[in-house]
């Protein structure tokens, strides 16, 4: 946990000190400049993640043809989901189909009219829908089919088409509002994506196999299989010997040619499928005289192991140095796929964070404080990641060798003391004596800590009505979009909304003006990474509303838990974590919950509602008897 240092406020002395009043102030500020310059810990410093508040909608779809009834049928199938892979069900997907040689031709619009839906063997053996519902819309010259997802998000339908290459345009325009199946369906932006095939040709579906999600860049090769099926017809069937490229979003990796069970092997090297992070791997046809174009992307992440070491460390190179006088320190941060540029570097000595940096082009230059104890620190050193592609690999321990501070070091705390005398001496024989300013009050320093908290701004004038306002994050001050305020009353089934907005990209909102207050309305507010806080709804007027992040709010938890427990959890300046899961000892659910804070606060993901309220069940009673919070 980063220390922070309190202001120390001293007022200047007025014109009637004397000459060395004056002198004795300036003695004073200079040496407490140098004294807090020696001794002040570097803050911790922290990358910021961006959040995207609204997911992206997806959508996948490939068209076949069906001969088997002996008319020449389309087959289009496809899924909607999120960015996230979530299915959107009971979602309505537009689809426009045109012929290539004639984006007007009646025939096509006539085979589209008599769209219907597709049947699928299920499980079981019997046959059930693959979209709730298949309808044409539109103009008759220019008709477009309307499917409805299913629970799975899929949805097909089959239309009488000739023989020829044709364009189908999909889209999705978002869902105006959540519903039982799809609760976050409204925070999902709309999506649009045309595909193109050819009815003429046999239809080729490609798929890899196993389906690669991570793809990790420490192994010097990576092995990529990929299947070709002849998707025409009633009977799928492989496709041997056709040329298979393999590439990523922005290269071709490599070709292979299909064996005779359809497969394709490509082994790459690791330096050629790109940077840590999110991408694609793509497989691809390029179709020949019997078979159509054809191509398959999976959407992956490359992630890398880090690495962290001292060059003076083990170079045997490390001075013996004063740590209250602050040692600096050089690490270096390098991976299979080269030094590392993001990230932060932690120093710690047992359970306290003595040192912080962050990571530019695979250096960090920490500068170590603490208090010196016997002639060897053993500090041990975490990166701490900024995305979640960067996996620390272990933890390196440095021997840091350190000496005692000399009479000389303590000479600017003697005449740092012997002025703080000399000055209040003068002052107080002097006939206009420098009034202290007054600590600021309690409630002023709990702002100051970054408490969650509803301000009123400014009270409505006359004729105004409702409450409007901005959600900041408590700590950074920065808007929060797309967080939840409503205004709620209790009744006997429990609470009752009565009004709710969402906030907009800068943190704004204003909800409407409710009537027939009774006076225990509550407003509340809570975004997807801030934690809920509620409190009594204010008179009408502009209100600053500021939330903690959730992982905040879990460390919180935590921190209040070891002070209500006592000894040994609670430790002074503030239990942590790890310390929490030592003193546990032997108490393995207490152990157990201290874990996954440390993860959910430190680690690399981010915490959602989900993920609080999962943390929050593991909580075990500070009060024998008393059970944790359901």
């Amino acid at each position: 946990m980063i220390d922070e240092l309190s202001e120390n406020r001293i007022a200047l002395p007025n014109r009637g000190h004397s000459f060395f009043a004056r002198v004795a102030f300036v003695v004073l500020v200079s040496m407490l400049a140098g004294f807090f310059v020696l001794t002040t810990i570097n803050d911790a410093w922290a990358q910021g993640v961006k959040i995207r508040v609204r997911g992206a909608g997806k959508i996948n779809a490939r068209a076949s043809r069906d001969q088997s009834h002996g008319v020449n049928e389309l087959v289009l199938t496809g899924s909607l989901s999120d960015d996230a892979g979530q299915p959107l069900a009971l979602q309505s997907v537009t689809i426009r189909v045109t012929r290539d040689a004639d984006a007007h031709d009646p025939k096509v619009a006539e085979g589209l009219r008599a769209a219907r839906g597709c049947d699928r063997p299920t499980t079981g053996g019997t046959r059930g829908p693959a979209a709730w519902g298949v309808r044409t819309s539109g103009p008759t010259d220019a008709p477009h089919v309307i499917v409805v997802t299913d629970d799975e998000g899929r949805f097909c339908f089959r239309a009488p088409l000739d023989p020829d290459r044709y364009r189908a345009h999909l889209s999705w325009s978002g869902a105006a509002k959540p519903t039982p199946a799809n609760p976050t369906a409204n925070l999902v932006d709309a999506v649009e994506r045309e595909i193109a095939f050819d009815l003429s040709r046999r239809a080729l579906v490609l798929r890899f196999d196993p389906t690669p999600r991570v793809i990790s860049l420490d192994a010097p090769k990576s092995t990529f299989e990929a299947v070709a099926i002849v998707d025409d017809d009633a009977t799928p069937r492989v496709a041997p010997a056709l040329s298979l490229v393999l590439g990523n979003e922005k290269d071709e990796l490599g070709r292979a040619l299909t064996d005779s069970s359809g497969r394709a092997r490509f082994t790459i090297d690791a330096t050629k499928l790109g940077p840590p992070g999110p991408g694609e791997l793509r497989v691809s046809f390029d179709g020949d005289a019997e078979n159509a174009k054809s191509l398959h992307v999976e959407e992956v992440e490359r992630q890398v192991k880090v690495l962290v070491k001292v060059p003076a460390a083990e170079k045997g190179e490390l001075k013996p140095q004063v740590p209250e006088d602050g040692i600096p320190l050089l690490a270096e941060i390098t991976s299979a796929a080269g030094p590392v540029a993001e990230g932060a570097i932690e120093a710690r000595v047992g359970d306290v964070v003595v040192g912080a940096a962050p990571v530019e082009r695979g250096i960090a230059r920490l500068t170590l404080t603490f208090t010196a104890q016997g002639t060897e620190a053993l500090v041990r050193l975490r990166y701490v990641p900024s995305s979640p592609w960067y996996v620390p690999l272990s933890e390196p321990t440095v021997h840091v060798p350190i000496r005692g501070p000399g009479l000389l070091s303590k000479a600017p705390i003697l005449l740092t003391g012997i002025a703080v005398l000399a000055f209040f001496l003068v002052g107080r024989v002097s006939a206009n004596r420098a009034k202290v300013e007054p600590a600021p009050p309690k409630e002023a320093a709990e702002e100051n800590e970054g408490k969650p908290r509803i301000d009123v701004v400014r009270a409505a004038a006359r004729g105004e009505t409702g409450h409007r306002g901005r959600v900041v994050d408590a700590h950074e001050g920065t808007p929060i979009a797309n967080a939840r305020v409503w205004i709620e009353r209790g009744t006997f089934e429990g609470r009752s909304v009565l009004a709710s907005v969402a906030t907009d990209r800068k943190g704004l909102f204003q909800l409407p003006h409710v009537s027939g207050l009774v006076g225990d309305e509550q407003i509340g507010a809570e975004a997807p990474l801030h934690a809920r806080y509620l409190q009594p709804l204010p008179a009408p007027g502009e209100l600053s509303i500021a939330l903690a992040l959730r992982r905040r709010a879990v460390l919180a938890r935590l921190v209040k838990w070891a002070k209500k427990k006592g000894p040994p959890f609670d430790t002074r300046p503030e239990p942590t974590p790890g310390h929490v899961r030592k003193a546990a000892s032997e108490d393995f659910s207490t152990a157990r919950w201290a874990d996954a804070v440390e993860k959910a606060v430190f680690g690399p993901n981010e915490v959602d509602a989900r993920a609080e309220r999962e943390i929050e069940k593991m909580e075990p009673p500070a009060v024998e008897g008393r059970p944790p919070r359901p």
